[in-house]
């Protein structure tokens, strides 16, 4: 082979490597926009989660309010009333100095309010379902790895391609 050959084959490795190197980092640079767009931190599903979040904040908020209120006349309801303010404190266990109390059944009034509040489990504002963007990351590497390979097997494919055609004329 001439050395202008051998030039021009080189030349032309190089300029196929450079075209895969750039498909693969283009690919890399798309499959982490895209991701990070539908299924990252500030994506789309945790915008959605987020708005579900939102909902069920707002609902909590309605029943604890409903409380509130209630309690509110119910401070109300017992300032003015001393008779009911002693039932209401003996209800919930309070006595007088030296009187003893005995329960005989465990079915005490008014405690299927409380139940109900402690069964609400806490929300946590500001936690996000989507994905850690480091796994989008290695996601996107691994994009931009298999364009490099793919690449580099297009560009090898047509020159195996050519050189066996080239030994089937010959033979």
């Amino acid at each position: 082979m001439s050395e202008s050959r051998l030039r021009n084959q080189a030349g032309g490795s190089l300029s196929a490597l450079g075209e895969a190197v750039s498909n693969a980092v283009c690919a890399c640079i798309i499959a982490y926009c895209v991701v990070s767009f539908f299924a990252g931190q500030a994506g789309l599903l945790a915008y959605r989660d987020m708005k579900s979040s939102i909902a069920q904040m707002n609902e909590r908020l309605t029943v604890l309010s409903e409380r509130n209120a209630a309690l509110s006349d119910l401070r109300s309801a017992l300032a003015s009333n001393s008779d009911r303010m002693v039932r209401e404190a003996r209800d919930i266990g309070y006595l007088r100095p030296n009187e003893k109390m005995v329960i005989f059944s465990a079915g005490a009034g008014g405690a299927g309010d409380n139940e109900a509040l402690r069964d609400i489990e806490p929300l946590r504002a500001g936690s996000s379902t989507g994905l850690p963007d480091r796994m989008i990351k290695i996601l996107a590497a691994m994009t931009g790895l298999a364009v490099l390979f793919a690449s580099l097997l297009m560009t090898a494919l047509p020159k195996h391609q050519h050189k066996l055609k080239e030994a089937a004329d010959r033979g």
